[in-house]
């Protein structure tokens, strides 16, 4: 049987992931204000269909990539939400970057229903570019079993799939990947400033760090890409790393870890926005740093 899936979140990485279950194959049906995005699903070969409601109540498959966790409550809890009006056998995929304990939440809310209903909280990693190619990775929570039957619909969005245990624990794992991804970019534009001052040639700088202990992925990938280039073209924009590194701090807090350098960070990231580059891509940080250094502040 092929599984009609509802999509749900068409913006810059919700689009292309819907597009490539239509190229899978996967009837796709989807709600959307966007006219442009909804039009290029039917184009494809999706469908549209009336309301949320009615895709909890006659699809398979409902998957959720939207912006935050308070439209994952409003999505799965609201009065008129999913869970409200979804049929015994549905199975609800959660992919947005949000807190652990967000999707947990709805998995108790499931579990009190007493009703068949699978829902996996399954994050990705990879960005626009990954979400056009289909080559995303994707962390999931669920149970095993679970995990076996939507396989195939992942697979037809991401490359790498990982098992990373119960709902929550792969929203916990995007999370701190995230934290990591922000502090290193923000560290490496430091240095990278740095050198500019000395007149160091950079990609003799990059040749050196890529081969010593102070390499990274990031060093690697990010600073020839996009800091010795300029281009801070949006591909993952620098207010979503922002919300990410939110959700790192606010989990941080709830659980009394000790986590004076992810204070820093997010205080770099809201600086950044503040003063006009929260739309640009999240290695914008570099260019902010260029420029304050140049007024000595």
């Amino acid at each position: 049987m092929v599984l009609k899936i509802g999509f749900i979140g068409l913006g810059h990485m919700g689009l292309p992931m819907a597009l490539n279950l239509c190229k899978a194959g996967y009837p796709v049906f989807v709600h959307s204000s966007n006219r442009q995005s909804s039009s290029r699903i039917q184009e494809a070969g999706g469908h549209e269909i009336a309301s949320f409601a009615k895709m909890a109540r006659t699809l398979d498959v409902i998957i959720t990539i939207v912006p935050a966790d308070q439209e994952i409550m409003d999505i799965y809890l609201g009065e008129d939400g999913i869970l409200e009006h979804a049929r015994e056998g549905l199975i609800c995929i959660d992919m947005t970057s949000a807190m652990g304990d967000t999707k947990r939440q709805v998995f108790r809310h499931i579990s009190r229903l007493e009703r068949q209903i699978g829902f996996a909280d399954a994050p990705v990693s990879g960005g626009v570019t990954g979400a056009e190619n289909g080559t995303l990775t994707i962390m999931a929570g669920c149970q095993r079993e679970l995990l076996e039957v939507i396989r195939p619909v992942l697979a037809a969005m991401g490359k790498k799939i990982v098992y990373c245990g119960d709902i929550g624990s792969g929203s916990d794992i995007k999370m701190i990947n995230q934290m990591l991804n922000a502090a290193n970019t923000a560290i490496a534009a430091e240095t990278v400033c740095l050198a500019e001052k000395l007149d160091l040639d950079l990609q003799t700088l990059c040749d050196v760090v890529n081969d010593s202990s102070g390499g990274s992925f990031i060093f690697k990938n990010n600073v020839p890409k996009f800091f010795l280039t300029g281009d801070h073209t949006p591909g993952f924009r620098l207010d979503l790393m922002k919300k990410d590194i939110g959700l790192y701090r606010e989990t941080a807090e709830r659980e009394k870890a000790f986590s004076p350098l992810s204070a820093m960070v997010y205080e770099l990231y809201k600086a950044v926005s503040n003063q006009g580059g929260g739309d640009r891509n999240y290695t914008y940080i570099m260019k902010w740093m260029e420029e304050n250094q140049r007024r000595d502040i």
